[in-house]
């Protein structure tokens, strides 16, 4: 299985463009038509392979979120505090791109 990893554009420049994970910034290749500064994209091995929007940009978030908590919970941390462990790392990447954080619910409304 493969996963991509949502990031934001910061610049384009040819074939390439610059994005942001979160604080980690990487020039990457781009696959796909029409991106701009400040997309969200999904990036697979290197290459951006589809522009999203913002709300599946924090469905991917939550997810990874949502993983991060079971991660926390098998190393056997209480579930209130995993879920609010997890919570705040994804706020803090949130903050690093200039956004909102997410809430500690499992489902994002």
């Amino acid at each position: 299985m493969c996963l991509g990893t949502p990031a934001m554009v910061l610049s384009i420049k040819g074939p390439t463009a610059v994005v942001d994970f979160g604080g980690v910034r990487k020039e990457v290749l781009v696959a796909t038509d029409e991106i701009s500064s400040g997309d969200f994209v999904m990036v697979h091995a290197g290459v951006v392979v589809g522009k999203l929007t913002p709300e599946e940009f924090m469905a991917n978030l939550a997810f990874y979120r949502d993983i991060l908590v079971q991660e926390l919970l098998d190393e056997g941390l209480d579930e209130k505090t995993a879920r609010e462990k997890a919570t705040d790392e994804t706020n803090k990447l949130l903050a690093s791109l200039g956004i909102p954080g997410l809430t500690s619910s499992s489902k994002e409304e």
